[in-house]
Formats: structure tokens, sequence, C-alpha cells
């Protein structure tokens, strides 16, 4: 008899506990879905919800203010969310308040961002439709972190390899680094280019000390001076040319349409063949006139007279 007490009273204590545990639960899951309290609908459209499901948490400014009572897909590419809301919250939600998507955390659930607007816009009524924001993609920002890194293990491999070809000696730039001649004539390039430096100084100096011809050339006044009247006679050669072409071309001008001398030689052709006949005669008479010179020479009368002047001298 005792023993079936005992064993009652554990199974109604047993069962008393489950049903608190139960309501318990009940409270706690009617408490975070707004079951046993007022709340209001405000709806919003979405082209992607990211795996937004009912039940996940609606949260403004940090605090979870409802949840998400509905994801409905109304055309080919927008989705109406309607989230339900605390009544006690419902001054703060504005008109123009706008609504995102986002995740708690890396890894975890997803919910949604209510953030505030501005007071002018005036509260939201029940039913109302909230604008919705493109969020920041979390699995995107991973996926390119990733091709990051593995570009980054990439370059150092590449790197790696370099290092092992620069310390092995191969390429050009390992000789840059490994080989001492290279050094060392580029030390001798640096010298030589010293001592033309060394030499351009001088030369500087002699110059601005008037030394050498280019010295005087560019410090003497006097060759500045002869330098500008030979320029100037320059000048005057060229205003005599130019004066003896305009008169070269008023003499041809002139010779155009003369009518003297000249211009009969020139453009008359009967006056031509005179004058050539006039020269032919004249070299006529030359010829004429040398023979005849001839023939006295040769005269025995000429030579009777210049034999007695011989002999009158010889005496």
């Amino acid at each position: 008899m005792g023993k079936s007490k005992s064993r009652s009273f554990k199974l109604g204590l047993f069962v008393s506990a489950g049903v608190l545990l139960f309501m318990l639960a009940v409270y706690y899951l009617g408490s975070k879905q707004n079951l046993f309290s007022s709340s209001f609908t405000v709806q919003s459209r979405f082209y992607d919800v990211k795996g937004l499901v009912e039940g996940n948490k609606v949260r403004y400014s940090g605090i979870d203010v409802g949840t998400v009572s509905s994801v409905k897909l109304i055309a080919d590419s927008t989705i109406m969310v309607e989230l339900s809301i605390d009544e006690r919250v419902r001054e703060f939600i504005r008109k123009d308040s706008k609504v995102e998507i986002g995740r708690e955390g890396l890894m975890g659930s997803k919910l949604v961002f209510i953030h505030p607007g501005t007071a002018v816009a005036g509260s939201i009524g029940d039913n109302g439709e909230l604008e919705s924001v493109k969020s920041v993609d979390i699995e995107e920002m991973l996926r390119e972190a990733q091709k990051i890194i593995d570009d980054g293990r990439a370059v150092s491999k590449n790197l790696l390899a370099m290092s092992r070809k620069i310390n092995e000696g191969e390429g050009d730039l390992a000789r840059l680094i490994n080989d001492n001649t290279i050094t060392t004539t580029l030390s001798q390039t640096g010298d030589e280019l010293l001592g033309i430096a060394q030499n351009a100084r001088e030369i500087t100096e002699k110059v601005n000390k008037g030394e050498g011809d280019l010295g005087r050339l560019l410090n003497d006044t006097t060759i500045t001076f002869q330098m500008n009247r030979s320029l100037s006679q320059l000048e005057e050669v060229g205003a005599n040319a130019d004066t003896f072409t305009q008169e070269m071309a008023k003499f041809g001008k002139a010779l155009n349409n003369g009518q003297g001398l000249l211009n009969r030689l020139v453009y008359d052709s009967v006056m031509a063949v005179h004058v050539d006949t006039t020269i032919v005669k004249v070299g006529e008479g030359v010829d004429d006139v040398v023979e005849t010179a001839e023939a006295i020479r040769e005269s025995w009368l000429l030579n009777l007279f210049s034999g007695r002047k011989k002999k009158k001298v010889e005496k």
C-alpha cells in the first residue's frame, strides 16, 4: 500500500513537471512569436530573401521586435515578406524606414533588420509596406575572400619559385644579385660617369671664365658686335641682290617691249642676217688686208729698200 502511494506521488510529480515545462516552452515560443502580445503586420518586397523563412527574428536598432510571419512568392522575381511587429514599437517604425535581410554573425540564422526612418514621415499603419534595400551578401564576401586567398597562394608560389631561381643563379636578376662582375662593371661605369661630370664642370668653368673659342663666343661682346655687323652686311647684300633682280626684271621687260637696236638684234631675224653678213664681210676684208700685207712684205722693192738700210747700219 505504501509502495503504491509512493509510485503515484512520483508519477504525479513527473506529470506536473512535464506540464510545467510544456507551459514554459509554449510561453517562451509564444513570446518569441508574439502570440501573447498585441502586434501589427507590415510588408516588404524582395527580389532575393537569401533563405529567409517564417519564424526568423525581426530586429530594430539591435532589439528583437517581432518575427517573420509569412514569405510568399507573388511574381517571377518578387517575394512578399510579412512581418509581425510588437505593437509597443509601432510609433518608432516610420513610413520611410528601410528593411534589410541579414544574418546573426557569420554563420548564424537569417533575420530582418528594420532601419530607423525620419520623424516627419510618421508612423506606419497596419499592413503598411516598407521599402527594402539590398543587403551585403556575406556568402558572396566569403567567396571573394576565398578567391583573394587563392590568388595570394598563387602569388606566394610564384614568389617562392622566383626566389629559388634567384638563389640558383638563373636569369638576369639572379646574375645581378649573385654575379660580382656586373657589380664591378656598374662601379666602373659610375666612375666613368663621374669623370664625365668632372670634365663637364671644368668645361663650364672655362666657358664662364671666357677661355677658348666657345668662352669668347659666349662672353666676348666684340664677337657679338662683329656677328651683328656681318649680319647687317648680309642684309645689305640681300637688299642689293633684290634691287639687282628688280633691275634685271625691268631690263628684260624693256628688252621684250622696246624698239631699240638690242631688241632688234634679239628678235629681228632680218637684222640678225645683216649682222651675220657684215661680220662675214669684215672677216673677208681682214683676210684681204693680211694677204696684201704679206705681199707687200715679200715685194722686191721693199726688200731692196730694206737691204740698203741694213748696209748703212753696218757701216
